[in-house]
Parts: C-alpha cells; sequence; structure tokens
C-alpha cells in the first residue's frame, strides 16, 4: 500500500534570552493546526522536567531556517518518523448519502470507483446510480488528507470527483453538512471528537468491507477501538501515512528535544487521534537518530 503524510514545518528558531542573568534558549515552533494540539502537549509535559529552554509556538511560513524541524514525506530519507495517521470515508448521520450508502459495504474497488474519476481504460466505465447521486469533496491543501487517500487508490489529485476545499480538512465536515448528498475522506482526529473519544455529532463513517471484527470495530466507531484495530491490522480500504521530523543534528537542543520525543512524547499521540509506530519501528528510529547525532558533534 503506497501511504503518504502530512507535509508540516516546524522550525525551532533558537536564540540566547536577552534577560540579564537568564540560562533558558528560546525555541520558537512553527507548526500547522494538524499537528498544533500534540505539540502543545509536548512543550507542556517536557517544559515540567526540562528548563533549559522556553517555547513559542507560531504559525506562518519560516523566515529562519538556521535551526529547523520540518515534518517530512516518508520518501526523505532524513526524516525521522514518530506516528502514523489513519483516513476513513464519512458522511453525515440521516442525511441523503447516509441512506444510500448505509446497507452497502465499499471494498477498496467500490471507493475508488466511488471517489476518482473513472479511467478510460477501465472494464467498466459506468458509474452506477449511487456514485452519480453523490457529491465528493476533497481538500486541497499540501497537508490534506485526501492526498494519502489518492495515493493509496494509486490516483493523483486531480482524478477526485466532485469540488475542492481549501484550507484546514475541517472544513470538509463543514461542506458536508451542508450538502445532504455530501461524502468526503478525513483524518481520525477531524473525525472524531478528541475528549469524548466518540464520532463528531453529525458524522457517520461511510461502512466498508473489511473482516468482520473490523467492520464492528468501525460500527461501533470508538475513536481508541479503531486506533487499536489499525495498530494490528492494515486494510486496502483504509490507508495509513507516517509523520515525520527533520531538524539539525549539529544542534544539542534541538536533539534532546526529539529524543524525549521519541521516547515520552510519543505515549501522547493516542490522545490527539493518531497512531503509534510499531515498537520495533521506532526503536530503529531512536538508535538511528543517536547515531545522526553522534556524528555531527
Amino acid at each position: 500500500m503506497r501511504k503518504s503524510v502530512f507535509t508540516i514545518a516546524l522550525l525551532l528558531g533558537l536564540q540566547a534570552s536577552q534577560t540579564v542573568g537568564a540560562q533558558n534558549e528560546q525555541v520558537t515552533l512553527r507548526v500547522q493546526n494538524a499537528v498544533r494540539p500534540l505539540v502543545e502537549k509536548w512543550v507542556t509535559e517536557y517544559t515540567k522536567t526540562n528548563h533549559d529552554a522556553t517555547f513559542q509556538i507560531v504559525s506562518g511560513k519560516a523566515t529562519n531556517t538556521e535551526h529547523q524541524i520540518s515534518f517530512m514525506t516518508e520518501q526523505d530519507a532524513d526524516a525521522v518518523f514518530f506516528a502514523r495517521y489513519a483516513v476513513l470515508p464519512i458522511t453525515v448521520k440521516e442525511s441523503e448519502a447516509f441512506q444510500l450508502l448505509s446497507s452497502k459495504r465499499l471494498n477498496a474497488k467500490k471507493l475508488k470507483s466511488l471517489f476518482f474519476v473513472k479511467d478510460e481504460f477501465d472494464d467498466d466505465t459506468k458509474e452506477s446510480k449511487v456514485e452519480k447521486s453523490l457529491h465528493v469533496y476533497t481538500g486541497n491543501s499540501q497537508q490534506s488528507a485526501s492526498r494519502a487517500w489518492a495515493d493509496n487508490f494509486k490516483q493523483e489529485t486531480s482524478n477526485y470527483k466532485g469540488k475542492k476545499i481549501s484550507g484546514d480538512d475541517s472544513f470538509l465536515n463543514t461542506a458536508i453538512s451542508r450538502d445532504p448528498l455530501g461524502i468526503a475522506i478525513n483524518s481520525l482526529s477531524n473525525i472524531f471528537d478528541l475528549q469524548s473519544r466518540q464520532l463528531r455529532s453529525n458524522l457517520s463513517i461511510i461502512p466498508l468491507d473489511i473482516d468482520k471484527h473490523g467492520e464492528q470495530v468501525l460500527d461501533e466507531a470508538r475513536l481508541d477501538d479503531i486506533i487499536l484495530l489499525l495498530e494490528q491490522q492494515q486494510f486496502a480500504e483504509i490507508p495509513t501515512g507516517k509523520i515525520g521530523l527533520e531538524y539539525n543534528h549539529h544542534d544539542s537542543q534541538l536533539s534532546k528535544f526529539v529524543r524525549w520525543i521519541l521516547t515520552d512524547g510519543n505515549k501522547y499521540v493516542h490522545e490527539y487521534g493518531l497512531l503509534q509506530l510499531p515498537q520495533k519501528e521506532l526503536t530503529a528510529q531512536i538508535r538511528r537518530t543517536e547515531q545522526q547525532d553522534l556524528a555531527q558533534k
């Protein structure tokens, strides 16, 4: 299964404090909305026991790249991965789209046909009545989960049917809530309320044709059960991608923070709707990071 990840810049600009006698370094974190809550949690927990840096979280384009951490695609050989995310198809409860789809279970082939313009060489070039009726909404940003979904089905994002929505993927939920025939795809953190761990009140997961246990877990729609399922099994119908980071290994402050993310910070990813890496892979990331840090000293 091809995987894609969000491409998210995280800039750490280190400056000596101007306050007389102060020893702390100021760390500026440049993040996108998709991981901002997790980064805020990291800062809160990290600074409880590490007092040699203060953190400022900002958004927007980086103006100083001397000290930088960037969330990267998994194809980048230098990226350090710390978590995964998953993408599911959704509609609005009790909508016309829900009524059309609730009695069906869609496999990978049917999902591809539903969301993407058919290739002229496909054996079956006719759209079903249901496919013709539904309105597809997808994200249009570089960080959108729509990119992972397209990669999973070996499609370009230009092949999506329907309308592309600019901005954060949370706007996809708004778009389908205003269209009785609207369907979309989104990541777990946008589909679920992270406090209650239940689906956002007006959303429903489109039924998928997977094994019986998986179907039951998705039907019950409890976030932590879905995370556990997807950490243990892979499905052609449910894309997952990795989230990683890249940073300057010369900078001891950055190295220290990244090591904490991989060891202590990793335990918070479930809280924010993300999947942990398999322990073997996480251990490999920690060892590789330590070796790169040592080599750069």
